[in-house]
C-alpha cells in the first residue's frame, strides 16, 4: 500500500516525504528518535563541562537540575534525566546513548538502575523490559538502611490548605511503607462497605477513599451505637443514627441573597460553600447560623430549620432502613427532605424519606442527584444532575 501526502506540515511548511509502507514510517519515527538521542548526547556533554566549572552554583540556583530546567524551558523530569545522565560514568549505557540506539529515557532509567548498585545480571534483564519497568527494579535495588527507617517515619505528616478561591482543601500525605499499606487497606475496606463493588459506574479510586476517610472521621466524632459496644454487627435500623456535629455557617445576607447562595457563605474556618453544601446541612437540621448584615452581628433562630424529634424517630420506624432502591446499608442513616426546605418543602413525614450516608452525603448532595418523588417509598430512585423530573409514574 503506497502512504503519499502532498499537504505541507503544520511546523515548518515543508511537504513530508513519500512513504512505501507503514513500515518505512515507523522506521524514520525510529530514526528521528535516534537523533533525538544523539543531540540530548551533545547536551549532555556541553553539561558535563557547565557541571565542572560549578555554574549552577554561581548562577544561583540550588543544583544541576534547577539550572537545566531554567537554562532549557523543559519539564522537571526532563532535566532530571539531563542531570543523572550528565554524572553518569563512561559506560555501555552513554556509548549506546551517545550512539542513538539508545533513548534518552531508557538511558536515564537505566543509569538510575546502575546507580543502586545493581549488578550486571539486573542490567542485562533491563534491556528486555519497556522503559516504565526499568523504574520498579531500580525500586527493588535501592536498600532501606536502618537510619532510613527512622528517617521515613519522622517525615510523616497530614497536610491540609484551602485553596485561594477558599472552596476546598488541597493537602499531601507522607507515610512510611508499613503504615501506608495499613491506611490504604483500611480506607479501600471502608469504601467497599460504603458502595457495591461490583458497581460499574462507582467512583474513582481516589474520590472513594475521600469518602471512606469523611465516614471515619465521623465515627469518630459522633460514634454509632454499635461503635460505642464494641459491636460487630451494623446499627439497628430502628435506632435513630447520631446527629453529627453542629455546624456553624456565616451568613452575609445581602451578599447570599443576590448571588441565590453562590456567594457569602462561609464556615466557621472561612471556607466557601454553595447551595448544594447549604442544602445538606439544612437538611440535617443540626446548624447554627449567624447572619451578617450591615448593623453586624445578628444570630438567626434555627428552630424553624430542626427536624422534630419525634418526627425524626416517626422516618427511622416507618422506613426501617435507607429507602434507595436496592440499597441494604444500614450505615449513619439520615432523614433527607425530598422536597429541600428551600423550595417550599416542608417537616411532613411525606416530604421525607431515610438514606444512608452514601446516598445521602455522597449522592444526593455532593453529586447532585435528586429522588424520584414518584418512585415508590421504599423503593426510591434518583434523578442525575440537570435531568427535569419525570411525569407521576401510571
Amino acid at each position: 500500500m503506497l502512504m503519499t501526502t502532498s499537504e505541507p506540515n503544520r511546523v515548518g511548511a515543508v511537504p513530508l516525504p513519500e512513504f512505501a509502507s507503514v513500515d518505512e514510517m515507523e522506521q524514520e519515527l525510529v530514526r528521528l528518535e535516534g537523533l533525538v538521542s544523539r543531540v540530548r548526547a551533545r547536551q549532555v556533554e556541553i553539561l558535563t563541562e557547565i557541571d565542572r566549572l560549578q555554574v549552577p552554583y554561581w548562577d544561583g540556583t540550588r543544583s544541576l537540575k534547577e539550572w537545566i530546567a531554567g537554562r532549557l524551558d523543559v519539564q522537571p523530569r526532563t532535566a532530571s534525566d539531563l542531570a543523572v545522565l550528565t554524572k553518569a560514568e563512561p559506560g555501555p549505557i552513554s556509548a549506546g546513548f551517545q550512539a542513538g540506539i539508545t533513548s534518552t529515557d531508557r538511558a536515564a532509567a537505566t543509569t538510575r538502575l546502575a546507580n543502586t548498585g545493581a549488578d550486571p545480571k539486573t542490567l542485562e534483564r533491563s534491556e528486555g523490559v519497556a522503559v516504565s519497568q526499568i523504574g520498579h527494579l531500580a525500586a527493588r535495588q535501592r536498600r532501606m538502611k536502618p537510619t532510613g527507617h527512622y528517617e521515613a517515619f519522622a517525615m510523616r505528616r497530614l497536610w491540609f490548605q484551602p485553596n485561594l478561591a477558599n472552596t476546598l482543601y488541597t493537602g499531601s500525605l507522607t507515610l512510611a511503607a508499613a503504615d501506608a499499606d495499613v491506611v490504604l487497606a483500611g480506607l479501600d475496606t471502608r469504601a467497599d462497605q460504603l458502595c457495591d463493588k461490583g458497581d460499574p459506574n462507582r467512583a474513582r479510586i481516589e474520590q472513594r477513599r475521600v469518602d471512606a476517610l469523611v465516614s471515619l472521621a465521623l465515627d469518630a466524632t459522633t460514634p454509632t451505637a454499635a461503635d460505642r459496644a464494641n459491636q460487630a454487627e451494623p446499627e439497628s435500623a430502628s435506632r435513630p443514627a447520631p446527629r453529627r456535629l453542629k455546624a456553624h455557617i456565616f451568613i452575609d445576607a445581602d451578599l447570599c441573597a443576590r448571588t441565590g447562595g453562590e456567594a457569602g457563605a462561609t464556615t466557621g474556618l472561612g471556607l466557601k460553600v454553595g447551595p448544594n453544601t447549604l442544602k445538606e446541612i439544612f437538611c440535617i437540621g443540626e446548624t447554627q447560623t449567624t447572619l451578617i448584615d450591615t448593623t453586624g452581628l445578628m444570630p438567626m433562630p434555627t428552630d424553624g430549620d430542626r427536624l422534630p424529634n419525634r418526627t425524626r424517630d416517626y422516618i427511622f420506624y416507618r422506613d426501617n432502613g435507607c429507602t434507595a432502591d436496592g440499597c441494604t446499608s444500614m450505615y449513619r442513616l439520615e432523614p433527607h427532605h425530598i422536597e429541600h426546605r428551600s423550595n417550599g418543602g416542608d417537616h411532613n413525614p411525606g416530604n421525607l424519606t431515610l438514606l444512608c450516608w452514601f446516598h445521602h452525603h455522597v449522592v444526593v448532595h455532593q453529586e447532585g442527584f435528586t429522588i424520584d418523588p414518584h418512585s415508590p417509598p421504599g423503593r426510591r430512585r434518583f434523578f442525575p444532575p440537570g435531568i427535569n423530573r419525570a411525569p407521576p409514574h401510571q
